[in-house]
């Protein structure tokens, strides 16, 4: 390969992270500076334009990715501030970001249990059935993994992010990610198409827009409440 072909692949992949890691981060950043200057809570909902790789805070490339794949496709790998695995975003995924200012610092898993109840709620008020919460704080529609969140604490303030897959293409899990390094129980060493699916799959009537004005409708009424 010719070192301006090598020179042009650099930029592109660069140009993509920073375009996306402005789009991750700045969403981050956003509402938790508000959150911090004295608003209570901030929220916010929204679908991936382009396909990225996030990595939980513990997570090491190496371990988690398929780098060689993510480099030759341009698909960024970036890094959330919150813990739990590694997810791909791309449309199709509906992100869901709360930053909550809170009375209790040690809580993690009575919020995880809290905020998913509300979006097992609103995914039960448009038609979804057979819901669960599994592991630490995903969400299964049977025996199958449709959303992962985490959680970013600093003294009083909770910021809770979570990727639910709707009608995204799951095979781009297989491509970028390796098996993970570590898993809940109930994954039971299932490689990522038989551990995962989409809402869509069983739910074709469905769509992305649909379960985000309802996922909107149960949080913003719901989340003064997350004390």
């Amino acid at each position: 390969m010719a070192l301006t072909d090598v020179k042009r692949k650099i930029f592109v992949h660069l140009l993509l992270e920073s375009m996306l890691l402005h789009q991750v981060n700045t969403l981050d950043n956003d509402l938790l500076e508000r959150v911090r200057q004295g608003e209570s809570w901030a929220y916010r909902s929204w679908e991936p334009a382009a396909v990225a790789v996030v990595l939980g805070r513990g997570n090491k490339a190496t371990l988690e990715v398929y780098e060689e794949r993510c480099q030759h496709d341009n698909v960024p790998i970036i890094r959330r501030r919150g813990g739990g695995g590694t997810v791909v975003l791309a449309p199709g995924v509906l992100v869901v970001s709360v930053v909550k200012r809170v009375k209790h610092r040690y809580r993690f898993q009575e919020y995880f249990d809290q905020i998913n109840t509300y979006l097992i709620e609103a995914l039960q008020r448009v038609g979804l059935d057979e819901l669960s919460q599994r592991g630490i704080s995903d969400i299964c529609l049977c025996d199958r993994k449709i959303l992962g969140s985490s959680m970013y604490r600093s003294k009083e303030i909770l910021f809770y992010t979570a990727s639910l897959m709707v009608s995204n293409d799951i095979q781009l899990l297989d491509r970028y990610l390796r098996h993970p390094s570590k898993e809940p129980d109930y994954r039971q060493g299932r490689p990522h198409l038989d551990f995962t699916t989409t809402i869509c799959r069983k739910y074709p009537q469905l769509n992305v827009a649909d379960i985000q004005a309802e996922i909107d409708r149960v949080l913003l009424h719901r989340i003064a409440a997350i004390e």
